[in-house]
């Protein structure tokens, strides 16, 4: 089997003798290592042997998923998250050099991303090696390199440095996904470049900025992603960071992009009997006629990893090529990856696909009995998943099962759209019978809105205040427990709703046209209100005791929903909500608009029914609050639409109320 090699990209040497010395010389830092709490003990006796310290006696951290959530939580995704960890890394503060990053195995996250994020967080010299035995995001990794630098330097990084880095690394992913992987990478850390260097603070400055680099780098960038970055410069603003900090790994990962943009593109060449080659490399490979004139130390961990560890088929990506072994020839690379073709949502999970076929027996590490061999010392052999047992099996498209779920009923293996083999399944059709009365009501069987899709990653618009979950029976009814809404990033509860408070939560039959949009025959819902709605940029998720609901046949919920991935939430930095506390004709409604932190500049009430509806104020210029005088009985819809400054319309969200 071809063994994959992503090479770093080569710098001229000009650039190179200005930005790095020929030879540095780093401190003899204090090195930590972490490893992903659901690895096999073999899996991290393979790690170890690839990062060089086998044997040795160096600090070791156990990151655990619950670590990921905790600092992560907050931005990524929790489907991202996942509920397993198994991504590594091994940290080495240094005395000079910048941040240096090689990284095996990781698929989400790119050396030169956690070399610029890291910079973001307050890291100044350190070098980094991040790998898994399989192919995974490295959100493990991530978190465990953070964790790891505090320990080996015996200091925490600032806090709120920390949280705007993640956010760097959230947008620079999200931008990704529209536009590509080096150029998101570049646009991130060119604009941060300058807003840094130049003490930018002013709001309008930092859009000029955004603009010019935009236009200077002749990338396009879509309203909702060019919100993201403004908002993420003006958190890096407001930190008022030393640019003779950053400078030097930022003026790395800023020529390491400007190469590869620059690269010819070329197309890999796809092994035998593989349905899906590497992914694209970040950086290009070297020529043959250039030379990096940089030589890392003797000592340098990123030189000394043994590469062979981890076996073939192996991602590799470093910011400086002499930390790759250049073994693949440039035919054999593939080009840069295409807009749209990031796979944001792969996670730190692995499951087997085999374990589709049973039930009988719980998820484990290893089910697969084919497996491919680590290289081991004193001839013991370490096993991985084989090629294929990764998140992508090596079926036709009528063999592919659907996504299998782990215990915690989270799929961790998710489908790429557009991808005719991993199309997400459909509901069922309205053809479909009407549903069973079944004997208990599982999660599986409802459905939940607002719901933050991972697969699109549109945000949901803020100012939620009523939660909808619909079931596919007409026998519910509330029981004595309770919903929370549940702040991610801490775990604290926003707010608790009896299930049996009938102000707050009511259940009534679906509609016709709830049912055909659901594809159910029959089915009722449970409409919960929100003391208070959600604001802007926030992320949320949805817990259940599992006596929330009941039905007439006495069954109750099969288990409490408590996993953060099940109900997730996450808001915009704009939107628009009514109380529907009392949606009675002859009453009036308090209403808000909200669009602070955004580009947003206007936004405007259209295509009211004034014979069922009417606002006393139709249009804003600022957040603010409105009355609407409910003037008759039924279903009305209306939309708001946001425009910015230019009055270019960034989005209009539809709303329906029933007014009784």
């Amino acid at each position: 089997m071809r063994k994959r090699k992503l090479l770093a990209v080569i710098l001229s040497a000009l650039c190179v003798a200005a930005a790095i010395p020929s030879t540095p010389a780093f401190a003899d830092g204090q090195k930590v290592v972490t490893l992903g709490a659901d690895l096999s003990e073999e899996q991290k006796q393979a790690i170890l042997r690839y990062f060089g310290i086998a044997g040795q006696n160096i600090q070791t951290l156990t990151i655990t998923n619950q670590d990921e959530r905790n600092h992560l939580g907050s931005y990524v995704p929790l489907e991202q998250i996942g509920t397993r960890t198994y991504s590594c890394a091994l940290v080495n503060p240094t005395n000079m050099g910048g941040i240096q990053v090689k990284t095996a195995n990781l698929t989400w996250v790119t050396s030169n991303m956690i070399a610029t994020t890291l910079s973001t967080s307050g890291v100044v010299n350190c070098e980094v090696l991040a790998a898994a035995p399989f192919e995974v995001s490295g959100t493990g990794a991530l978190t465990g390199i953070l964790m790891a630098y505090e320990s080996a330097v015996g200091t925490q990084l600032d806090a709120t440095k920390k949280e705007v880095a993640t956010q760097e690394l959230i947008t620079t992913t999200t931008i990704a996904n529209n536009i590509g992987q080096a150029e998101a990478t570049d646009i991130v850390n060119e604009a941060k470049m300058q807003v840094v260097q130049g003490d930018v603070v002013n709001e309008n400055d930092i859009n000029v900025i955004v603009n010019d680099v935009a236009e200077e780098e002749n990338i396009e960038l879509s309203a909702e992603d060019r919100a993201m970055l403004v908002e993420l410069m003006k958190q890096i603003s407001e930190q008022k960071y030393n640019y003779d900090d950053m400078k030097e790994t930022l003026e790395r990962v800023e020529q390491n992009m400007d190469a590869l943009m620059n690269q010819p593109q070329t197309t890999a060449s796809t092994a035998a009997g593989t349905e899906t080659s590497a992914p694209a490399p970040e950086v290009p490979a070297a020529s043959a006629g250039e030379q990096q004139q940089t030589e890392l130390p003797e000592d340098s961990i990123l030189s000394g990893t043994d590469d062979s560890a981890l076996g073939s088929d192996v991602v590799m990506d470093a910011t400086t090529p002499e930390a790759v072994e250049s073994e693949t020839p440039q035919s054999e690379m593939q080009s840069e990856t295409a807009a749209g073709d990031i796979e944001i949502f792969n996670t730190d999970e692995y499951t087997d696909p085999a374990a589709s076929q049973t039930t009988e027996e719980p998820v484990t590490e290893n089910l697969n009995a084919e497996q491919t061999e680590l290289p081991a010392e004193s001839g013991e052999t370490e096993s991985v998943p084989a090629e294929g047992d990764n998140m992508i099996p090596e079926t036709s498209p009528e063999e592919q099962s659907e996504p299998q779920a782990d215990d915690s009923g989270i799929d961790t293996m998710m489908p790429e759209l557009g991808d005719p083999m991993f199309e997400v399944p459909e509901e069922p059709t309205t053809d479909a019978p009407a549903a069973p009365i079944l004997m208990s009501i599982a999660a599986e069987e409802m459905k939940f809105a607002p719901l933050y899709d991972i697969t699109t990653a549109e945000l949901l618009p803020a100012g939620i205040n009523e939660l909808t979950i619909s079931f596919q029976r007409e026998d519910i009814l509330a029981g004595t427990g309770a919903i929370t809404i549940v702040n991610a990033s801490d775990g604290s509860a926003i707010e608790t709703i009896q299930a049996n408070d009938t102000e707050k939560v009511t259940i009534c039959p679906l509609d016709a046209e709830e049912l055909t949009a659901l594809g159910w025959t029959a089915g009722c819902k449970a409409s919960i209100l929100l003391e208070n709605p959600l604001a802007p940029f926030s992320f949320s998720y949805v817990t259940m005791t599992e006596n929330a609901f009941t039905s007439a046949d006495g069954t109750m919920m099969t288990a409490a929903i408590e996993d953060s991935g099940t109900w997730p939430i996450q808001t915009s930095g704009f939107g628009f909500c009514i109380d529907k506390k009392n949606l009675t004709v002859g009453n009036t409604a308090q209403g808000q608009v909200m669009m602070d932190g955004t580009p947003v500049t206007a936004a405007y009430i259209e295509n009211a029914d004034p014979a069922m509806i009417s606002f006393d104020i139709g249009e804003f210029t600022a957040s603010g609050s409105f009355t609407a005088t409910l003037n008759a009985p039924g279903k009305t819809s209306f939309q708001v639409s946001f425009y910015d400054a230019a009055g270019t319309l960034l989005n209009t969200i539809p709303y329906t109320v029933e007014i009784k």
